[in-house]
C-alpha cells in the first residue's frame, strides 16, 4: 500500500511539472510549439510540428534493418529518437541543452522503452564531442547554423568532422538557411542558393560520403524571418567506403 501511494504521487508529481512545462494557464490544453509529443496527446505543434512529421516520414524510408542504433542532436522534446525506438527498436539517446525539453522528452517516452531512449543535457562543443556514443544513424537537424553562430565556421565544422566519425552509417542533416543567413552568420555566398553550398560543405567536410537532398520541408512561421514560407533541405550523407 505505502509503495503504491508513493508511485501514485510521483506520477502525479511528474503530470504536474508536464502541465507547466507544457501550458501557459493552468485552464490549457498542454501544447508546444516545435515538435508534437503524440505520446501525450499533443498531435500538432505550431511553429514545426507538421514538418517534424514529413521530415521523419522520409527519413524512415532510408533506414535499414541493420542499424540498430541513433542519437539527436539537438533533440528538443524527443519526437524523432521516441519514434525510432517505438517503430524500429532502435537504441535511441536524444541529446539537448535545455534541461525543460528533456523533462518533457523523458515524461513522454513510453515506459516500455525506458532503458531503450535514454536522453542526455550536454551542449555541444568542440572540447566535448568527442565523448558523443558512436551510432549508426546521427540526426543533426537544425542545429549546425547555432553552431556556426555560438563558435564560428572553423569550429562548428570541426564538430561536425568528430560527428561523422562517430557515425557508423549515415547522418541525416538540415539547417537553416536563407531565412537565417543574417540573423546566425551563415557564411553562404550570393552567387549559389544555401542548399547548393550546404551540398558541397558536407561533401568536403564528411569524408568517403555520398551526400543527396532527400527532401525539402517548411522552415517554420517565425514572424521574425524576413523570407516566408521558405523550405530548408534534408541531406543524407552516407558512407560510401
Amino acid at each position: 500500500m505505502v509503495k503504491w501511494t508513493r508511485e501514485r504521487l510521483i506520477d502525479s508529481l511528474k503530470y504536474l511539472i508536464f502541465r507547466l512545462d507544457t501550458t501557459k494557464f493552468i485552464l490549457d490544453k498542454p501544447h508546444f510549439d516545435y515538435q508534437p509529443i503524440p505520446w501525450k496527446g499533443i498531435n500538432e505543434a505550431r511553429l514545426r510540428g507538421k514538418a517534424s512529421f514529413l521530415r521523419w516520414q522520409e527519413i524512415r524510408y532510408h533506414i535499414d534493418d541493420n542499424y540498430i542504433s541513433l542519437k539527436d542532436l539537438g533533440c528538443c522534446v524527443g519526437y524523432f529518437p521516441i519514434s525510432a525506438s517505438t517503430e524500429y527498436a532502435i537504441n535511441s539517446i536524444g541529446i539537448d541543452c535545455n534541461s525543460k525539453y528533456l523533462r518533457i522528452a523523458e515524461y513522454a517516452t513510453p515506459t516500455e522503452l525506458i532503458g531503450n531512449c535514454n536522453f542526455i543535457n550536454l551542449k555541444i562543443d568542440e572540447d566535448n564531442v568527442s565523448i558523443l556514443p558512436e551510432t549508426d544513424i546521427t540526426l543533426c537537424l537544425s542545429i549546425w547554423h547555432h553552431w556556426v553562430f555560438e563558435y564560428g565556421i572553423e569550429k562548428a565544422s570541426n564538430i561536425l568532422q568528430n560527428i561523422w566519425n562517430k557515425t557508423n552509417n549515415v547522418i541525416f542533416f538540415e539547417s537553416g538557411e536563407e531565412e537565417v543567413k543574417d540573423e546566425f552568420d551563415l557564411p553562404f555566398d550570393d552567387s549559389r542558393p544555401a542548399k547548393k553550398w550546404l551540398t558541397d560543405y558536407l561533401q568536403r567536410t564528411c569524408n568517403n560520403s555520398k551526400v543527396e537532398i532527400i527532401g525539402e520541408f517548411a522552415a517554420g512561421e517565425y514572424p521574425h524571418y524576413k523570407i516566408k514560407n521558405h523550405k530548408r533541405s534534408l541531406f543524407k550523407v552516407k558512407r560510401d567506403d
